[in-house]
């Protein structure tokens, strides 16, 4: 089933739907809102394999599932494949979910985003999710977040093929790249960590993907419940429900209110990535083809498995070098959570 998205924001937000062919999906925005942005991202042109990023390097600061976080090939797949055939997993999975998630500040929406993958927990990553759209997220120092912003997302995910590997660390090592070993030999974990990231994908799912991402400031003492209230307001509108009257009220608090979104896989040509004032009364949004564009073809990395990441050290298995590099991704990782500038 293809379903056509129709976004208006503000007091118009609206979605409509209708039947068509499943392998396709498309972005035309026409809007009515005189205070919307371009924004300018980089885009990601790596070229990967039969099974995409799978077996890539990937850096967790980066944005989440997202090819411009990947790093260069550790796991040779060819040789996998030649000797463990039925434990490399390629599956169709042609399904479409809305996902949403929200945050007090930058630091709590990062952790519900680390926390769903296993490798990540607990932990406070993933930053550019938000600074590499938002601009207005971080301070001088780009490690630093704005702790006057609450944050919400409400993404539309359509996923086209499923890659992954059934193998354990200690078995993957035994598959690793020849540019991989010789670089473990002859680089510095700085560079280990600059090159290939922090750990290495080996459960994907590839195809296209609406990232919304709310962002507001708010007078509401109870900032989480506050951001939950703004991403469930544009929910309802998104749906042409009506807020039940708690969360109008909670998100009646909220100001400078701004969504982001930014359109990733399917054709290019109808994609798009636009910030929209939400404080604006009679802003529209119309979003209908980009969805229809969608193809395995032209698919892209846009989420994990759960368990969908290791870190990279569990497969060197030289003790010096891996302790080595053990160390570097570890500090690594902390000093670059997502961290709240102090006021």
């Amino acid at each position: 089933m293809k379903k056509q998205i129709l976004v208006c924001i503000g007091a118009l937000l609206m979605l409509s739907t209708s039947s068509c062919s499943n392998d396709e999906t498309l972005v035309e925005t026409q809007t009515q809102n005189p205070t919307s942005e371009n924004l300018k991202l980089p885009e990601s042109n790596k070229e990967f394999g039969a099974y995409n990023a799978l077996g890539y390097g990937y850096n967790v600061t980066g944005e989440y599932a997202n090819a411009n976080a990947t790093g260069s090939k550790v796991i040779n797949i060819d040789l996998f494949k030649a000797e463990q055939g039925a434990r490399l997993l390629d599956e169709n999975t042609l399904s479409q979910e809305y996902s949403e998630e929200y945050g007090a500040d930058a630091a709590a929406f990062s952790k519900v985003i680390s926390n769903k993958v296993g490798a990540t927990e607990e932990m406070q990553l993933y930053g550019k999710t938000i600074s590499g759209i938002i601009s207005s997220a971080t301070t001088n120092n780009s490690n630093l977040f704005d702790a006057k912003y609450i944050y919400g997302s409400y993404n539309l995910l359509i996923k086209q093929k499923r890659y992954r590997i059934n193998a354990t660390a200690d078995m993957l090592s035994n598959y690793l790249t020849q540019d991989f070993l010789q670089d473990i030999q002859s680089k510095t974990p700085e560079q280990i960590v600059r090159d290939y990231g922090t750990h290495i994908t080996v459960d994907i799912y590839t195809g296209a993907k609406i990232d919304m991402i709310f962002q507001a400031q708010t007078t509401n003492p109870d900032r989480q419940r506050a951001a939950r209230a703004g991403v469930k307001t544009v929910i309802n509108n998104l749906n042409s429900n009506a807020s039940n009257d708690t969360d109008a009220q909670e998100a009646s608090k909220n100001y400078s209110k701004k969504l982001y979104c930014v359109t990733r896989g399917g054709d290019k040509s109808k994609g798009f990535a636009k910030m929209f004032n939400l404080d604006q009364p009679n802003s529209k949004i119309n979003i209908s083809d980009w969805q229809n564009t969608s193809t395995k073809d032209n698919s892209v990395l846009v989420d994990f498995g759960p368990n969908g990441l290791v870190l990279i050290y569990d497969l060197v298995k030289d003790p010096s070098k891996k302790a080595q590099l053990k160390s570097y991704v570890d500090q690594y990782l902390t000093s670059n959570q997502v961290l709240l500038a102090s006021h």
